[in-house]
């Protein structure tokens, strides 16, 4: 990765600070305004980076020297990653997770329009990272050889949005006792709920039955009809036309999208709509109304009683 497409940032010096201690930063980087968070419990860390402005399209990188196996979660916002030989230039929005190796490598970030991001690492070292999966996770055992090896992958979680356990995990992580003791103890037991959780996302919910089994190119198709899906919430293809438009017929469409990504197709653009919803509502740039409509909810009460089935509360009550 050139280095004169994006300013250079070094951060292997904050593994140095003293363990369990939060340490606060601004971002070094001319022209951004961000800041960030980060503890380190033996050979386990956190790191928890925001911008809130800066020029579109700015760019940084660094070196991740540190062999660290990663779990990322977008938690506001969106931006651009570029992870040198394993994601080239790819959008990540508010939602999204993944467990990431790729070490003594460049982690390229970009900015994209002025609404900035929130993104949150957990960093496991690579022994206690082995530890975790013989001992609690053996349907991850193929990642174990890669680890070991240093050889990169990447696992994106199948679904675009945080289950309401992960979102309340993280929105208590930084909630700490005072006594360095019981404050190392509060992250070393976060991080492993975390990983838990992810986990738990990342791995098929129920073992497939005999011939179940979706063939690569079905995959690549479910995974075009999931994504045509995101780009058209308001107007939702029908299944005929989303049939057409991915090449599968609907029996399969239906019984692979579901196989997949363990929701029907109706369920997904459901729950979709209410979390892009529940985004724009945080973001305040519209009132509820215009929400509801540029989701294509043509009656609001129908948007008001899906919304507080879904969140326990009604769009109104999410401000409050």
């Amino acid at each position: 990765m050139e280095s004169s497409t994006a300013h250079s940032v070094a951060f292997n010096d904050i593994f140095l600070i003293p363990q369990g201690e939060v340490h606060e930063y601004s971002l070094p980087m001319p022209g951004i305004d961000g800041a960030g968070k980060f503890v380190r419990c033996d050979d386990m860390a956190i790191a928890d980076g925001k911008v809130t402005a800066g020029p579109p399209a700015f760019s940084w990188q660094h070196y991740n020297e540190q062999a660290f196996v990663e779990l990322n979660f977008v938690i506001a916002g969106q931006l651009c990653q570029t992870h040198e030989g394993l994601i080239d230039r790819q959008l990540f929005r508010q939602g999204y997770s993944n467990l990431l190796f790729n070490p003594r490598s460049w982690e390229k970030n970009e900015l994209t329009g002025e609404l900035g991001f929130r993104n949150l690492g957990i960093y496991i070292s690579q022994e206690k990272m082995i530890g975790l999966i013989n001992n609690y996770a053996p349907e991850l055992q193929h990642l174990v050889t890669k680890i070991e090896k240093e050889i990169p992958f990447v696992m994106h979680a199948p679904t675009p949005h945080f289950s309401p356990r992960l979102r309340q995990a993280l929105g208590q992580l930084w909630e700490s006792p005072v006594p360095q003791g019981l404050r190392r103890l509060h992250f070393e037991t976060q991080i492993l709920q975390l990983f838990y959780l992810q986990c738990e996302a990342l791995l098929p919910s129920r073992t497939p039955h005999p011939g179940e089994a979706l063939r690569t190119a079905d995959k690549e198709r479910l995974q075009q009809a999931r994504q045509y899906l995101l780009e058209h919430l308001a107007f939702p293809p029908t299944l005929g036309e989303l049939s057409r438009i991915c090449g599968l017929n609907e029996f399969k469409l239906k019984k692979g999208f579901r196989l997949l990504f363990n929701q029907s197709v109706f369920a997904f653009v459901n729950n979709e709509r209410l979390e892009a919803a529940r985004q724009q509502i945080l973001q305040g740039d519209h009132n509820i109304s215009e929400i509801a409509y540029g989701l294509g909810y043509t009656h609001p009460q129908h948007f008001h009683r899906a919304f507080k089935k879904k969140f326990g509360t009604t769009p109104g009550g999410l401000l409050k």
